[in-house]
């Protein structure tokens, strides 16, 4: 899942050195602009296939959705592959304090691909389209993903059409998170007078003239479901050059192995998939270049809390039990151990093991099948003569749901399963492919665990839409999980500017989720981006935006 995430903001740029796995080929690929040889297709091998494009609706806010907003739609910033700032459709944003206002002045060149200037209305239109929460309330699109930031600002002035100034009631660390890429800022002269929970939902087109629309160096041409999206390259890019390439296409191979011997077979060009075992042999394969890194998506389980769930869920004691039920360690040595053998289970939901703000609060709740079994007999749990416990009458069986054809998440749920199973937890297989799993029970709670991962950016504050109660900003948090002070702190830490202080803060409220255990954090995952060797300019970007952040750079060297 894709989610809009803040780790750092203003002056504490963290310049991470992300190459924590052995690659081969990390640099990207440079060459003199008199050398770019332009046009033809690319083909790209995606693992998911979004169930919508329009990635600020909960039903659609999946990973692979947001590539290919991204390449279209960008925002005012882009985040580099060091999870640094640069600007995108802006030339220059100030930012004043006392009170805090950020003044945007768009770059005078950035238009949309009819020719309308990319302008303050656009701004000023999705900033009311966000804080519209009558789009919660339609019966399709899930509601909106996040507010937070843009619930803050009350007053907006434009300057002229290519600046607009908006003034926050209280400050905002995560403000450089703001009108962002995956459809941050949207064509008012496209979407005016329509109802956005039915726009961009099968395609990126202006619904008054049925014609593509974007700001970025690709259109989308259409989207054959089922089978493949072709992207084709924007003939009005104002950027510093149009895409190299004519189009892309990402075709979609949700099973995991197919995806890989395509690309070694040449039936595609490029991967970026989740790790996968047979990932290794990669590495050696004539003809092909692998960058890998450690990312900014973590795979954790979550519990649902809520009325569909099972009802057991509800005590932390069960939750605790659970989580020492499952040996973490053992999951990572067999899915990692020719992979990343350095890997180590993840203890914080929020900062990530590679960041310095990084506290572990999961950790005592560690494999422990011993402490397990007594926490539950304390609360008068019984095995039955299956080996599973029941409490109060009902058996600890919950359904675990993910995503159907990912070889490495079905193994991982048969060593969890298995593990569990020991320790008198029944967890049964409801793996879905990813179109009905995230398009559908995600978000309608129709589930006892979920195994997904997310994908953020430099900054805490996404996850306040997360971890939030669900009354309370929490229009993420699928787990219908509630800590009234947990989700205090999480907005405290949105408003406090001096980078420590909110690293603290934000820790405060990791620390309250970690003892309540709504989730269990599992590993932070690596990425592999593989391609083959005629595939130039084609970059890692372990952030939210993958490689696809500079897709105007890619060409095809034969």
């Amino acid at each position: 899942m894709h989610r809009r995430r803040l780790w750092l903001v203003g002056a504490c740029v963290l310049a991470l050195t992300l190459g924590l796995v052995a690659t081969a080929s990390a640099r990207p690929d440079h060459a003199a602009a008199a050398k770019v040889k332009v046009g033809g297709t690319l083909l790209f091998g995606a693992e998911q296939e979004p169930p919508c494009l329009n990635n600020n609706l909960n039903d659609c806010n999946n990973t692979w959705g947001a590539y290919v907003s991204e390449m279209v739609m960008p925002g005012i910033y882009t985040i580099l592959p060091n999870f640094s700032y640069q600007l995108k459709l802006a030339s220059k944003v100030d930012l004043q304090l006392n009170p805090m206002r950020v003044t945007y002045h768009i770059n005078p060149k950035a238009k949309w691909s009819d020719g309308k200037p990319v302008s303050s209305a656009d701004l000023v239109f999705t900033l009311k389209t966000t804080l519209d929460t009558s789009i919660d309330k339609a019966p399709s699109g899930g509601g909106w993903v996040s507010r937070t930031g843009y619930d803050l600002i009350n007053k907006t002035k434009v300057i002229d059409p290519k600046t607009v100034q908006f003034t926050f009631k209280q400050p905002f660390a995560g403000w450089k998170e703001l009108f962002l890429g995956a459809l941050g800022i949207l064509p008012a002269h496209a979407l005016s007078g329509q109802d956005y929970t039915k726009v961009f939902i099968n395609n990126l087109d202006n619904p008054k003239t049925g014609q593509p629309i974007g700001s970025g160096p690709f259109l989308v041409k259409n989207w054959a479901k089922g089978s493949q999206l072709t992207l084709i390259r924007n003939p009005n890019y104002w950027g510093p050059h149009k895409a190299y390439l004519n189009s892309v296409i990402f075709r979609y191979l949700t099973d995991s192995n197919t995806e890989i011997q395509q690309v070694k077979g040449g039936e595609v060009d490029a991967i970026y998939p989740q790790p996968q075992l047979p990932l290794a042999e990669l590495r050696t394969t004539a003809g092909l270049k692998v960058q890998s890194s450690l990312g900014a998506q973590f795979e954790h389980i979550d519990i649902q809390l809520g009325p569909k769930g099972n009802p057991l869920a509800r005590n932390p004691w069960v939750r605790r039990a659970l989580m020492m039920s499952i040996d973490r360690r053992e999951v990572l040595k067999t899915l990692f151990s020719k992979l990343n053998p350095s890997l180590k289970p993840l203890d914080n939901v929020i900062y990530l093991s590679n960041f310095p703000q990084y506290q572990a609060h999961f950790n005592k709740w560690d494999y422990n099948p011993k402490k397990a079994a007594s926490l539950l007999e304390s609360h008068g749990c019984k095995k039955g003569g299956d080996g599973i416990y029941s409490c109060n009458g009902t058996r600890l069986s919950f359904s675990f749901e993910s995503t159907k054809g990912n070889q490495l998440r079905e193994l991982a749920f048969q060593i969890i399963q298995a593990r569990a199973k020991a320790n008198g937890f029944d967890l049964t297989n409801n793996f879905k492919p990813s179109n009905i799993a995230f398009g559908q029970d995600l978000t309608a709670g129709t589930w006892d665990l979920f195994m997904f991962a997310w994908s953020g950016t430099p900054d805490p504050q996404g996850s306040t839409a997360i971890w939030s109660c669900p009354n309370k900003g929490g229009t993420s948090n699928f787990m219908n999980y509630c800590n009234t002070r947990a989700t205090a702190l999480l907005h405290q830490g949105d408003h406090e500017l001096d980078p420590k202080k909110r690293a603290a803060i934000v820790n405060a409220a990791d620390a309250l989720i970690g003892n309540d255990v709504p989730s269990v954090p599992l590993y932070q995952k690596p990425t592999f981006l593989v391609y083959h060797s005629y595939v130039t300019g084609m970059r890692d970007n372990a952030t939210n935006q993958g490689p696809f952040y500079n897709a105007e750079d890619w060409w095809l060297n034969k």
